[in-house]
């Protein structure tokens, strides 16, 4: 404990001395006092809401949706005038609070991972609504046999979108304001890989303040990070850094010592976790390099589970004959605009590999001129000159999928999964990346955690990058994960759209 103290101190003097050296000493003057106490507000707003508890949340809910209800009576329910027997006022809000309760419950709106990501606060906060109208209604007309106000129920629901959803964006805004300080404790390999993703974006809402290794060699930055002492520093450094994460290494994870000066770090408030969960966690991606075939074998894939393969093969067959009949009249123009192009054919046909390696035939409306290819499978681009005039706009609106629609109802294709790749790209990335060849453990996809997560990929680097979302969606694939991607897929098609 002296050493700790002493470093402590030492990192306190750092400071002092060098404002001593400048020959002034400054004081924080309103200008920049507000914006701090603006973003100390907002962070601990952010921080109140983060923690609390299910119950708290459950009451924040039942609270608005009664009082909705309460409203909805006054404005919309005469007892004298109604012709049936309506529900009581007491009935209606004890019986459709309890229905969200329990639908809130099952699509997990009050965990606490929900507020973290503002797809997921909008995805399970729509399915939660749907479903407690849905159990509201059975309660009412089957169970008991009399009626709810239409308006009553719209009134009581649009209020508690609009408020439940402002007040959970409003903490997720606020979470996501103020960055969380991150140290990382391992050597500069380790380093490395956090700083790239630092450095295109992955990790928005931390801010990277450095790292410890005990090493006695190399120099006081990696990848222009820097490092903050030994590892019998640490708990020190996040004092001095306010740091809230630290992210161990897989070699610092074998050392008692390490795990000795890690231990204090949980009662100051930092969450301690691996490397391969924070990374996981924080970028939706899995590291292909620090997984082993113990992770397949363990991680508890949903692949051969009965039930979400039912469910997902239900969802496609009702999502592509939906697609098909909704965009049938659309598909005469989109013939037409093709042949006036340049003429050639409308569709398109190529070999894809499945799910457990099968080839399957591909079918795409051509957007890129005849003959593009050759015979030879080359890397499509962001802006190919291989591409037409029209095939810009198909890609665009990502119009040129639709006819793999047919794929999805023969069972070759899901509507959400990885990507299919032609058979002999696949045999190069086999060789080149390990563990490609399992992404084929699941069907592959029209859209998918890739595609909405990372650009067009056109090289073995990008293929690697696409394989860690992909061993994501392998890991943590659902039916509220598949419902995310198909509404951020929707996004972009009204982005590319506008």
């Amino acid at each position: 404990m002296g050493s700790q103290v002493v470093v402590g101190a030492n990192l306190g003097l750092t400071g002092t001395v060098a404002e001593a050296a400048g020959g002034t000493t400054s004081f924080p003057d309103a200008r920049t006092a507000r914006p701090r106490q603006s973003r100390r507000a907002v962070s601990i707003w952010g921080q109140v809401m983060l923690n609390l508890t299910a119950t708290a949340w459950m009451l924040i809910d039942v609270v608005v949706l009664s009082g909705s209800i309460c409203l909805g009576y006054r404005l919309f329910v005469s007892p004298e005038a109604m012709p049936y027997p309506h529900v009581e006022l007491w009935q209606a809000c004890l019986i459709f609070s309890v229905c969200l309760v329990v639908s809130s419950l099952v699509f997990g709106l009050y965990e606490r991972e929900t507020l973290l990501g503002h797809s997921r606060i909008m995805t399970r906060i729509l399915l939660t609504s749907a479903t407690a109208v849905v159990l509201t209604y059975a309660a009412v007309y089957v169970v008991m046999y009399t009626a709810l106000s239409r308006r009553v129920t719209g009134l009581a629901i649009g209020s508690y979108l609009l408020l439940g959803t402002s007040i959970r964006t409003l903490t997720w805004w606020a979470v996501q304001r103020v960055k969380r300080g991150l140290l990382v404790v391992g050597p500069g390999l380790l380093i490395d890989a956090f700083a790239k993703a630092s450095a295109e974006g992955s990790l928005p809402h931390y801010r990277l303040a450095g790292f410890v290794d005990d090493s006695d060699h190399g120099g006081g930055r990696v990848s222009n990070i820097p490092r903050l002492g030994r590892t019998s520093e640490i708990p020190a450094i996040c004092r001095h850094q306010s740091i809230t994460d630290i992210v161990v290494g897989s070699d610092a994870a074998r050392d008692p010592k390490v795990m000795n000066w890690l231990l204090p770090c949980l009662r100051i408030g930092c969450r301690v976790t691996n490397e391969a969960t924070f990374y996981e966690k924080a970028t939706g991606q899995i590291l292909v390099d620090q997984i082993t075939p113990h992770w397949f074998l363990f991680a508890d894939l949903k692949v051969h589970c009965d039930e979400v393969a039912t469910l997902k093969r239900a969802v496609d067959l009702l999502v592509s004959v939906i697609g098909l009949v909704v965009t049938l009249p659309f598909w005469p123009l989109i013939a037409l605009a093709i042949k006036l192009d340049d003429r050639g054919p409308v569709f398109y046909s190529q070999d894809r590999v499945g799910q457990n390696g099968l080839v399957f035939r591909l079918y795409k409306l051509r957007t890129m001129k005849v003959g593009a290819e050759d015979g030879a499978s080359v890397w499509a681009t962001t802006n190919d000159p291989r591409v037409t005039r029209v095939g810009h706009v198909l890609r665009r609106l990502r119009l040129d999928e639709l006819p793999q629609l047919y794929n999805v109802l023969r069972g070759q294709m899901s509507i959400v999964g990885p990507r299919p790749e032609r058979p002999d790209i696949v045999e190069d990335l086999v060789c080149k990346i390990p563990f490609y060849s399992e992404r084929h453990l699941v069907k592959p996809g029209i859209t998918g955690w890739a595609q909405i997560g990372f650009r067009y990929g056109s090289s073995v680097e990008d293929a690697r990058r696409k394989l860690q979302f992909d061993l994501y969606y392998l890991k943590h694939m659902s039916f509220e994960l598949d419902v995310i991607i198909l509404f951020r897929t929707l996004g972009t098609f009204l982005r590319g759209a506008c």
